[in-house]
């Protein structure tokens, strides 16, 4: 449906091609023979000076003779003075304001209605393509040669307009196709048509996208605190100061919270958060240009403005260097118009007026001069348990599951659920109409769909550290370490499998109120050259942000003698590992099998180094009565490669088959694992 306004237009652009067409112009034809349709007699314009047109034309032959273009012109030019009164419509005030917060001038507004009301209005749109359909060869296109004939502009003028430095062009809102000259508008743009009036006359209300409110709160980012922190005095800091150039990269794996990071991080500073270059209104993926453009836009909307952020969510291929595509290890790059250079990404970064926050997952394929732009990089990872469990009960909360405390601590312990993954388990769980056993069910679910790694066990429900046989007594070792409150110092735990290493590696951490990081050697072993190194920095830098007691589990693997190395990843992993004990200010234990294996330097570099051995017979009577609440006969008592580990698995196996209370039965389990074991010395490891 034609609104007055855009009839007025129609007559506009129809007299101004009258004026500009030469007589022999394809186009001139083109004018006459659409004004002259009998389908376009019902445009208001059309209908009133289609008698006139025809009685000029209706000689006509092929092409008008400049008597008759002449006349066509008059009567065009004499209909527009008769509509000159028309009032603008709801998107035509929508434009002028939106020039005013672009500083565009008449014929910049003239230009981007143009392209607005071809792009939106499909009577306009069939008009310029039959009209000009001869010069384009049939393509559905706006060029710079149309423009300044619907507009009587010259072709010198509209190219100034359009130039790369232009206002139009430079702030996003028009693009110019390198490889057709095609002249087109940023796709949210045609926000500017809707009928609705709830935004009035405000362009930028329509054209931003507002960042719904997350459902965390401060802190439940309390495991990254430092940075946090930091993001938040720098934001501050660049609105009060009206800083430019101020970008925030926010990195780590999917459902880690960055989004919902930067959701908290404007609710706390007060501010709206605007998130840009995601899909077009349609829903469709959109190309790095057109993200590119909306990300021009939207800085140039927020130029003056000092209580907003942007927000670039998931934004790795405009981040990427070419088009992001990896292959063993290798980018390839394009240099297709879907991308821009280098040197224009770098200015849209130091530029940029409103402080902007990117999140992308992997940083491995962007290239180090757009990071180095970056004026601050925080790595979110997985939320601590004690994280969790809040973000458990918000969410079980909020959906009214009934639960308890206890049962939002059971699912953080079980689960390294993102808060996504949290929420949408929870909330389907609701909708079933199902309790926590529905909740766990569904998070089960989504956690294998992602790899959703559980994490380490706690200390064992029936661990005694006074049942552990080591060369230091491990709870005197406990309780020093926790009274002096140092927290860089190293460990290593050394003895035969069971004998209760990692679960006193997690008895220590509990005792000094650190959640555990486990590592296991197939957890940072790499195929690649330098990804064994890789993954072990990583693992430290993990624990670092996250305030974690590390543990390695077998890293004899890892900590090989060097003197027995044939590979040279065989030395720079033992290189890798003893300068990042060096510098590590958290606590840090290995546990192996085979210390007698590690290489000296490594030992040399622990604090701290435990021999775990066999239990004594007193301790055997004392794990027999713990696990099995009796005494233990004297068979027992004389076997001597027995270990803590031994006692937890025959526990299990005579729970299971419901004879946890048979002597005769529980010596014999005991006497099996005993008797699976090869045979080895006692004296082992830093005892030999």
């Amino acid at each position: 449906m034609l609104s007055n306004y855009e009839r007025k237009l129609i007559t506009t652009y129809l007299a101004n091609m009258a004026v500009k067409l030469n007589h022999r112009d394809s186009e001139a034809v083109g004018l006459i023979k659409w004004i002259t349709d009998r389908d376009n007699r019902h445009l208001h314009g059309v209908k009133t000076i289609f008698p006139h047109i025809v009685s000029i034309t209706r000689f006509l032959d092929d092409t008008p003779t400049k008597d008759q273009l002449r006349m066509v012109r008059k009567v065009l030019q004499s209909e527009c003075a008769a509509l000159k009164s028309t009032e603008c419509d709801l998107t035509a005030k929508r434009l002028q304001n939106l020039a005013q917060a672009n500083c565009l001038s008449t014929t910049d507004v003239d230009i981007l209605e143009l392209l607005l009301r071809y792009s939106t209005q499909p009577v306009i749109e069939r008009m310029i393509d039959d009209i000009f359909r001869e010069r384009t060869r049939y393509s559905v296109m706006l060029n710079l040669y149309a423009i300044a004939t619907l507009l009587d502009l010259s072709p010198g003028d509209v190219q100034r307009r359009l130039h790369s430095d232009s206002p139009l062009i430079s702030s996003g809102l028009v693009t110019i196709d390198r490889d057709d000259g095609e002249v087109d508008i940023v796709s949210r743009l045609c926000r500017l048509t809707t009928d609705s009036d709830h935004s009035g006359f405000d362009a930028i209300r329509l054209l931003l996208d507002v960042a719904p409110e997350s459902e965390l709160e401060w802190e439940d980012f309390e495991h990254i605190s430092k940075g946090r922190d930091h993001i938040e005095r720098l934001i501050a800091g660049a609105l009060q100061n009206s800083a430019s150039g101020v970008n925030i990269l926010l990195y780590g794996p999917p459902g880690t919270g960055k989004t919902e990071f930067c959701k908290v991080l404007a609710k706390r500073l007060g501010v709206t958060l605007y998130s840009v270059g995601e899909s077009d209104d349609e829903g469709d993926e959109m190309t790095r240009r057109e993200r590119q453009q909306e990300l021009r836009l939207t800085q140039r909307l927020l130029a003056k403005s000092r209580n907003s952020l942007i927000l670039f969510d998931e934004m790795d291929d405009l981040l990427t260097n070419g088009t992001g595509l990896r292959f063993f290890g290798m980018s390839f790059s394009s240099n297709s118009q879907n991308g821009g250079s280098k040197v224009y990404m770098h200015q849209l970064l130091e530029r940029s007026p409103a402080p902007t926050l990117w999140t992308i997952n992997d940083t491995s394929s962007v290239d180090r001069s757009l990071l180095r732009r970056m004026s601050y990089a925080l790595e979110l990872s997985p939320p601590s348990t004690p994280v969790r469990a809040r973000i458990w009960k918000t969410q079980l909360e909020r959906y009214g599951i009934e639960a308890d405390a206890e049962d939002a601590f059971a699912l953080a312990r079980e689960f390294t659920a993102t808060p996504g993954i949290a929420a949408g388990a929870t909330a389907a769980a609701s909708i079933a109409g199902g309790g926590i056993d529905a909740v766990r069910t569904g998070v089960q679910s989504l956690s294998r769909l992602v790899s959703c790694e559980v994490p380490p066990e706690g200390v064992p429900k029936l661990f005694d550290p006074t049942l552990i046989q080591a060369t230091t007594c491990p709870v005197k070792l406990a309780d020093s370490l926790v009274n002096s409150g140092v927290l860089k110092f190293s460990l290593c735990l050394q003895g035969p499998p069971g004998t209760g290493k990692s679960a006193y590696a997690r008895y220590l951490a509990e005792r000094m109120g650190l959640e555990v990081m486990q590592k296991r050697t197939s957890d940072l072993l790499s195929a690649w050259v330098g990804g064994t190194e890789k993954n072990i920095a990583d693992a430290f830098k993990e624990a670092q942000n996250t305030n974690s007691f590390l543990v390695f589990d077998e890293a004899d693997s890892l900590l090989y003698d060097r003197k027995f190395a044939q590979k040279s990843w065989e030395v720079s992993q033992v290189n890798e590992m003893l300068t990042w004990m060096e510098v590590h200010q958290l606590p840090f234990a290995c546990t192996t099998n085979f210390g007698e294996h590690l290489d000296s330097a490594t030992l040399r570099r622990f604090v701290f180094k435990v021999t775990l051995d066999y239990l004594k017979p007193e301790q055997i009577r004392v794990a027999f009565q713990t696990y099995f609440g009796f005494a233990p006969p004297e068979r027992v008592l004389n076997l001597t490669n027995l270990t803590p580990g031994d006692f937890a698995v025959v526990h299990r196996k005579s729970t299971i088959v419901g004879q946890s209370d048979d002597q005769e039965l529980l010596t014999e389990m005991l006497c099996a694992e005993c008797d699976a074991k090869p045979d080895r010395a006692r004296s082992i490891g830093f005892l030999a």
